[in-house]
């Protein structure tokens, strides 16, 4: 029987449930797309392609699925449960809906789990860098609001978030002076780093360093698209995603598909 089975799919009243998910993440596969195409449906998001998406990688038996922000645009017309059907090995579906009129507007963030029945739990972005972030915004976020990001073996920190720790100039060292990492439990080996845009400054791939150590994961993936103030594309080279263990870098397994849309699988081991 699979676990998406119609009868068990449910939708949760008042945005989602209040009891905060317990994953266990072995298998997980990361998706991304270019956000500037527009699918056959009209939409620039991944409903068009997400049954496709979820279906492939449950064959290849992936636990989880993290997709790049600006995910799903929310309308009656579509309802993301109707993909989950027949689902075997997936258990949990983690994406950001947003509004897509002129300029995109990010929305909750939400993660879709299987225990007897699928649910689904939500949150929002607090802040995206340090510079005009007020001290007590991080340290609020720190004690409040990150246990609620706490779901069983792994920890979620949206975009810009993964700033809650500092680089340092003087010493060319991460620090985690608002004690981010320290309040992370040690029972969470990995850190699910969904991202709106490719971020091109150089201590980005040093604070994901930081956040890997100790035998952590710390796994982005990203949406390609976004251009500088030149026209410049910004996507760089290679997938949208980076992929730390133990502060080394490291690279998934990536999926060829006919979905328009970059997929990878990462083994936690």
């Amino acid at each position: 029987m699979s676990i998406g089975n119609k009868n068990n799919i449910i939708r949760s009243k008042l945005n989602g449930s209040a009891t905060i998910p317990t994953l266990k993440i072995a298998k997980l596969g990361i998706v991304s797309r270019d956000y500037n195409l527009k699918y056959e449906n009209k939409y620039r998001d991944f409903s068009y392609s997400l049954q496709g998406i979820l279906k492939l990688l449950d064959q290849k038996g992936c636990d989880t699925v993290v997709f790049s922000l600006f995910s799903v645009v929310p309308r009656k017309s579509f309802n993301p449960y109707n993909c989950f059907k027949d689902l075997k090995n997936i258990k949990a579906i983690l994406f950001e809906e947003f509004q897509d009129i002129g300029k995109r507007e990010r929305g909750r963030y939400v993660v879709y789990y299987f225990s007897t029945h699928w649910d689904e739990y939500d949150f929002e972005q607090w802040f995206g860098t340090l510079a005009g972030t007020k001290e007590n915004k991080i340290l609020e976020f720190v004690h409040k609001e990150l246990p609620k990001r706490v779901m069983g073996n792994c920890c979620v920190l949206l975009c810009g978030e993964t700033n809650g720790v500092k680089y340092s100039p003087k010493d060319k060292k991460v620090h985690d002076i608002f004690k981010l990492v320290e309040s992370i439990p040690k029972k969470v080996n990995i850190i699910l780093n969904p991202i709106h845009d490719r971020m091109t400054r150089f201590e980005m791939k040093l604070k994901r360093q930081f956040l890997s150590e100790n035998s952590r994961w710390a796994i982005s993936v990203w949406n390609k698209g976004k251009k500088d103030r030149n026209g410049k594309s910004k996507d760089g080279n290679g997938p949208a995603w980076a992929i730390f263990h133990n502060g080394k870098e490291l690279f998934a397994t990536e999926l060829e598909n006919q979905l328009n849309v970059e997929i990878g699988i990462v083994d936690i081991v």
